[in-house]
């Protein structure tokens, strides 16, 4: 895969009109309290009509405006610095023992790496399975034609040399991802209907996903839905602080 992921975030809502393009606002958080817990869905290829590589090793932490785990002289932010803000991961369905917090991290601390695993249950069900053929006797079939068997078995065939089916079914379609199939003169490759990522993944595949999000779930391979709070200490000093909610990744 060499498409780079395309990620975006919606706060609130896994809809297109709360994508956040803007300041995400905490507003005003007394000393000693906690702020409103915010939602957030973190997608990769949203309604992309092509795959793009997967987000593989995913976490999210919090930054100082200028990238740096703000304790830097003149530029201390507290909130990162003191990791006031804590993360559940909503799509591994973690409960209230699930709040990590982030930032700075280090030694002595709760959690010393400052950063918060992401990830998700979900799957994506492949865009082409809607719309696969049904197999059938000497058939011409072009090249990148997607075929169904008779009997669902969780896979589509993707046409790889066109040809033309046999009269007689393939006995045994190949239930594993990539492999080929020879059905008379054409040839198939085996791809799965629904993904699930591994941990720390999330996935990249094209999707339908409507601007409501009303069909989200058959892209729930594709985004993290993560819940937010900042825990403000007594000691916390007055004034802003301006910071980062970073999410790190590879891809390849």
């Amino acid at each position: 895969m060499t498409n780079q992921p395309q990620v975006s975030w919606y706060e609130g809502a896994n809809t297109k009109a709360s994508e956040v393009k803007n300041t995400v606002n905490y507003n005003t958080v007394d000393a000693d309290s906690h702020s409103h817990i915010k939602v957030f869905y973190i997608w990769n290829n949203r309604g992309g009509t092509e795959d793009v590589s997967k987000m593989e090793e995913v976490v999210f932490t919090t930054r100082d405006r200028q990238g740096g785990d703000g304790s830097a002289q003149g530029n201390v932010v507290e909130a990162v610095r003191d990791n006031w803000f804590h993360v559940r991961v909503d799509s591994l369905n973690e409960n209230e023992n699930g709040w990590t917090p982030v930032g700075k991290g280090g030694v002595n601390t709760v959690n010393p790496s400052g950063t918060k695993d992401l990830g998700t249950s979900g799957t994506t069900t492949n865009v082409n399975a809607e719309t696969a053929q049904v197999w059938s006797a000497s058939k011409a079939l072009t090249l990148d034609t997607y075929v169904q068997p008779t009997v669902a078995n969780g896979y589509i065939y993707k046409v790889t040399k066109a040809g033309t089916t046999d009269g007689t079914e393939p006995t045994s379609w190949v239930k594993v991802e990539g492999n080929p199939v020879v059905d008379g003169t054409v040839e198939y490759i085996a791809i799965q209907i629904k993904k699930k990522p591994n941990a720390k993944e999330i996935l990249g595949f094209a999707n339908n996903t409507d601007v409501n999000g009303s069909n989200a779930d058959l892209a729930g391979g594709n985004f993290v839905q993560i819940s937010v709070f900042a825990d403000v200490p007594m000691t916390a000093s007055a004034g802003k602080n301006l910071l980062m909610q970073r999410v790190s990744y590879r891809y390849v």
